[in-house]
């Protein structure tokens, strides 16, 4: 059926990579929008491999990452049904190894409309919930401050300084206890996720998640709970 086809385009994971120069574009279907789940700007692999050098590739470097990527594919597409923007190094603040080419490398799903969303602030527990035959999907996690979205637990940062700061691998962590299973409990704190943020700043966790027919997920095929299906064009 339609809503079956609709439904595996929406719980894939989907990767595109982008050379220095190159635009990036990412477009979801009707009633979607993008929810990043990572992103990788630098260079780990040797030219030939990957996005080659146009100049003299000799002085490049192969242990490059920018720290910025994935805020600023959250501040770009995040939520939005597509987005757009050249990929060069000015684009992601102070460049982290001048003269050599590098790529973006983006991870992200396409999210319906009808997912839902819920926010716990530090220390609480977050419970999902599905009913019988239907197994969680998780769309996005991030863990830490956002200045996106209604900051629910941020009566407690008024002083603090306007910034924003994100645990690396919350989506992996929650996809792991959560995904694919029928209830899950996950606790927003500094045991689970590390604390990415400057000290004493409160920290909440947000999920966006929907739950759908367990055989589903099955046809779909062993979806990883890392999103980085990256790690080849990350370690080399």
């Amino acid at each position: 059926s339609p809503r079956l086809g609709y439904l595996r385009k929406v719980l894939r994971n989907h990767t595109a990579h982008t050379c220095d120069g190159e635009q990036l574009l990412i477009v979801c279907p009707r009633k979607t929008t993008i929810s990043i789940l990572g992103a990788f700007y630098g260079r780990r692999v040797p030219s030939p491999n990957l996005c080659p050098s146009p100049g003299n590739a000799s002085q490049e470097s192969t242990e490059c990452t920018s720290a910025t990527a994935h805020l600023k594919l959250l501040s770009e597409c995040q939520d939005q049904q597509w987005c757009q923007f050249s990929v060069h190094s000015q684009v992601f603040g102070p460049d982290p190894c001048p003269g050599t080419h590098k790529y973006l490398i983006t991870s992200y799903k396409c999210r319906p409309g009808n997912h839902r969303v819920k926010t716990v602030c530090e220390n609480d527990k977050l419970r999902l919930q599905c009913r019988s035959k239907s197994v969680l999907a998780i769309y996005s996690a991030n863990y830490g401050r956002f200045l996106r979205g209604k900051p629910e637990c941020d009566a407690l940062n008024a002083e603090g300084p306007h910034i924003e700061c994100l645990a690396p691998d919350a989506l992996r962590r929650v996809s792991k206890k959560c995904h694919r299973k029928g209830n899950c409990t996950v606790a927003a704190d500094r045991a689970t996720f590390g604390d990415p943020c400057l000290p004493g700043m409160k920290k909440q966790l947000r999920v966006s998640y929907t739950c759908v027919p367990k055989q589903l997920l099955e046809e779909v095929g062993p979806d990883t709970s890392d999103p980085f299906l990256l790690s080849d064009y990350m370690h080399g």
